[in-house]
């Protein structure tokens, strides 16, 4: 009876922490490059 009930608690504390993750996200806080375009003309 103890062991079930453990058992169920474990369980449960389990599921909520594995729920409360979200996606990591990579924020770059010192972000100073930036996207130049080059256009080349052929002639």
């Amino acid at each position: 009876m103890i062991k079930k009930f453990t058992i169920i608690i474990l369980l449960f504390f389990t599921v909520i922490s594995c729920g409360k993750k979200g996606d990591p996200k990579y924020v770059d806080p010192n972000k100073k490059a930036e996207i130049k375009k080059v256009s080349v003309n052929l002639a």
